[in-house]
Order: structure tokens, then C-alpha cells, then sequence
């Protein structure tokens, strides 16, 4: 190789990196938040009259899934309409977090007959914090559909399977309802600062990739999509933050499919057992084990074997039951991928709650 070449090749290196990637970036941003501008002026308030009498509550969640659930949208509307209830649809679209945070809080839903949500994990969670805080933890409105909007649809796949959004509208029964649990954070008997999850609490690696996560949201994220969101998630998988944060865990709610996307994990409980919170725990040796351990031997099942025949793997730990209590550990918390909940020096209990939330299950 000719030393003009390797010029050539560091030059072209630097203008993609200082240039072009960021003018490209740059530009899909732009595009992007005009797109969430003009689906939320065609949607939002739009009421389909149906014949039923029974009104439903249709949240669309726009920037979940790097635009995800705009994609499917229309398809959504059209399954629902197809339903013999035939329906009367008002639609409601967020413009921000903050909206669906308030949003059942500050919009009477007494008057509905379900709440279907169009997004992510974290839409669900957003949405179920103001209720849930103010009611002890109990869920006092219309059911919930969840539709996998997102980038994960962890908790769809725990209460639907793998079904795509056109079969759980086309299967889903309006008689079936089913109250799944949830966790709980709260700090020196404080209930009144409580966070919840509909499934899982990440800390240590699994909240670092989380962060970097979003920080990509409206940049790389919207525009390349889910690579780009793989590719964040390696590079801190490879060169996590804090490599000497101990222990590095993830407490969930044990389910059989939720923390393996969809894969059976063997532990043979799911949202509406009793005994519903897990506390997984790892310490970072390398990326590989890390991958092997965490992720590979959570989704075939390997860990539930290992754990149950009491053979588990130097430096993995896992324990069930109904609550945890930590003391004098800094907690840094990301909640069904999106709510972040710190806790410096302070006794953190993490507990469940049973018959929580009330679903739509098919």
C-alpha cells in the first residue's frame, strides 16, 4: 500500500467523521421532527364514529420505535375498525413525555371503555406513573391494550407472545382481563417519591447502555434505527462505563419471556404470578462472558437450569421472592427503559405489586 493511499484514507476518514456523518445526522434530525410535527396535525383529536357506544382511548405514541408506530398507525385503525364491537376511536397523540406522564391525570378516561397505547415499553411506563403513585400502587382506569410500537415491545411479548399488532387487534377480547403486577421503587418508606415498572428495573451495564440509548434518540437513533441502536448498545457491552460498579444487575419482574425478548427463559413464572421480582446479579469480567452469561443463557433457558440445580456460574447470582431491600449503595435506576431513578446513600426496597394494572390479554 502506497503512503498516498493511507493519506487518502485518513482524509476520506475525517470527512466523514467531521462532516458528512454529522451534516447527514443533522439533516435526518430535521426530518424527523418535521414528520412527528405532521402526524401529530393530521391525528391528534381525530374521533372515528363507530355504532357502540363504548368509546376507546387510542394513544399513539409517535417517536417510539424511531417512528415505528407512525408506520403502523394506519394499519391499527383499520383492524379496529374491522372488530364486529365496531368501536367509537378517539385518538390522542403525545407531543412530549411529559404529556403522557399527565395525561390520565388530566383527561377524564372515566368515560372509556379501554385505553390502547400505541409505542414502546416506555410508554407504558410513563403513562402509568401519576395513577399508580397517587393510588398506592393500584391502576383505577379503563384497561390498557399495549401494541408494540416500540423497539423492543418487551411487554408485549409478555402479554401477547410474538403476535404482530394486526393479530393482537384481531384477537384481543374485550371480555378478558387480566390485572398483571408491577415493581416498585421507593427509598426510606417514602411512598410518596415511588417509581414503578411494568417490568423491569435496570441497573449498572444494563442502565449505561440504556443512557447512551437515549441520548441517540432524535439523532443517530432516528435516523438509522435499530443498527444504530445495536451498535450503541456493543460499544458499551465492549467499554462500559464504570467496570468496577458492583454488582452489575438487572432486577425484573421474573417472567418466562420478557428480559429474553420474546424467548422462553425458564424460570416459569410471568406479570401475573405472585412472586413476581428477580434480582439477577453480575460482575463485569468482559464483554464475551458478559454476552454469554447475561444474555445467551437468560434466552435458552440455561440460566434457569444452572440456577435451579444450584450450578450457577462463578460471579452470577439470582434470587427470587417479593421484595429487596438495599442499604448504603449509590442506585442509579432505568425503569422499562426510559425512567431514570437515582438513589445516592439511601436505602432503596424494591418490592411488587400484585393485580396492578388491568390488561386486555388475547
Amino acid at each position: 500500500m502506497s503512503p498516498y493511499t493511507i493519506i487518502y484514507a485518513i482524509i476520506a476518514y475525517k470527512l466523514l467523521t467531521t462532516l458528512i456523518l454529522p451534516w447527514w445526522i443533522q439533516r435526518g434530525s430535521a426530518k424527523w421532527k418535521l414528520r412527528l410535527k405532521t402526524f401529530t396535525a393530521n391525528h391528534d383529536g381525530k374521533v372515528i364514529a363507530g355504532e357502540d357506544k363504548d368509546k376507546l382511548l387510542f394513544i399513539a405514541v409517535p417517536s417510539s420505535g424511531a417512528g415505528r408506530a407512525m408506520d403502523i398507525y394506519d394499519e391499527c385503525i383499520e383492524e379496529l375498525q374491522k372488530r364486529e364491537e365496531n368501536f367509537t376511536i378517539e385518538v390522542y397523540v403525545t407531543k412530549s413525555s411529559d404529556d403522557i406522564k399527565n395525561l390520565v391525570v388530566s383527561k377524564d378516561v372515566s368515560g372509556y371503555y379501554g385505553i390502547i397505547v400505541l409505542g414502546g415499553d416506555s410508554s407504558i411506563t410513563e403513562l402509568i406513573q401519576a395513577p399508580l403513585r397517587q393510588n398506592n400502587g393500584k391502576w383505577m382506569y379503563p384497561p390498557i391494550l399495549h401494541l408494540p410500537g416500540g423497539s423492543t415491545n418487551l411487554l408485549s411479548k409478555e402479554l401477547h407472545g410474538m403476535k404482530s399488532h394486526k393479530e393482537i387487534l384481531r384477537q384481543f377480547s374485550t371480555e378478558q382481563v387480566k390485572h398483571a403486577g408491577v415493581i416498585k421503587l421507593s427509598t426510606d418508606g417514602d411512598d410518596s417519591s415511588s417509581i414503578y415498572a411494568t417490568h423491569v428495573a435496570f441497573h449498572g451495564i444494563g442502565r449505561h447502555m440504556l443512557v447512551e440509548a437515549e441520548k441517540h434518540r432524535h439523532g443517530m437513533y432516528s435516523v438509522f434505527g435499530t443498527p444504530a441502536l445495536m451498535s450503541i448498545i456493543l460499544k458499551t457491552v465492549f467499554s462500559p462505563p464504570n467496570k468496577d460498579e458492583s454488582p452489575y444487575f438487572a432486577l425484573l419482574i421474573a417472567s418466562t419471556r420478557n428480559f429474553a425478548g420474546g424467548m422462553d427463559s425458564g424460570f416459569g413464572m410471568d406479570l401475573f404470578d405472585d412472586k413476581l421480582v428477580m434480582l439477577h446479579a453480575k460482575q463485569y469480567n468482559g464483554p464475551f462472558r458478559y454476552i454469554k452469561e447475561l444474555m445467551i443463557n437468560m434466552s435458552t433457558g440455561e440460566l434457569a437450569r444452572q440456577y435451579f440445580t444450584s450450578t450457577l456460574p462463578e460471579g452470577v447470582e439470582v434470587k427470587i421472592g417479593e421484595k429487596f431491600t438495599f442499604k448504603d449503595h449509590d442506585f442509579h435506576f432505568i425503569l422499562d427503559g426510559t425512567s431514570t431513578v437515582s438513589q445516592k446513600g439511601r436505602t432503596v426496597t424494591v418490592e411488587s405489586v400484585q393485580e396492578s394494572i388491568p390488561y386486555f390479554v388475547l
